[in-house]
This record gives C-alpha cells, sequence and structure tokens, in this order.
C-alpha cells in the first residue's frame, strides 16, 4: 500500500511544477502550453499565423503520459520514505529486564 505521505507529496510536487514550467508565449510566440513534462493543453490566442492548429486544445495521450510519470513519482517518494524513515519497533522483552 502506498502511503499517504507520499501520495500528498507526490501531487504537490507535480501540481507545483507544473504551474512553474507553464509556457505562457500567448503575447509573442501565439500560444500557451500546459503540462509538465509533455504538454496535455495547448491554447491560442490566434495572434500567430505560424501557430499550427490541430495541435491546439486538449491532449490525452499526452495528459495519460502526465499521469503515468506522475504515478512514477509518487512510487519512488513511497520507496525513498519506507528505506529512510525508521519503523518504531516494539521490543519483547519487558522494559524492566537489561
Amino acid at each position: 500500500m502506498i502511503r499517504k505521505e507520499a501520495v500528498i507529496i507526490g501531487v504537490v510536487a507535480c501540481v507545483i511544477l507544473t504551474y512553474l514550467f507553464t509556457s505562457d508565449k500567448t503575447a509573442t510566440e501565439g500560444y500557451m502550453g500546459v503540462g509538465l513534462p509533455w504538454n496535455f493543453y495547448r491554447y491560442t490566442s490566434g495572434r500567430s499565423g505560424y501557430v499550427n492548429h490541430s495541435q491546439t486544445g486538449f491532449n490525452m495521450s499526452n495528459f495519460i503520459l502526465d499521469l503515468t510519470a506522475l504515478a512514477a513519482l509518487i512510487y519512488g517518494i513511497h520507496v525513498f520514505l519506507e528505506r529512510n524513515v525508521k519503523k518504531k519497533t516494539r521490543s519483547e522483552k519487558p522494559t524492566y529486564l537489561p
């Protein structure tokens, strides 16, 4: 079972990185791309004539690839937390014995 901390850290990191790497070039190149590492949504303002309109809108295959990358990130964080966070173990001996 994947730890809840790994899921929270992975989703928050993915949302923050997607927001930071969103390319908003509507004023100069005429498009805006959302998605990390693959752009799953592309918007065009129509100001530029050389934007390929067949690549605009929502791209489901890139969205699935982004979700797969998120799942791999969450699994990697889970493995890291399992290796590095020490679990408290109960001793079988009573506390009054040395």
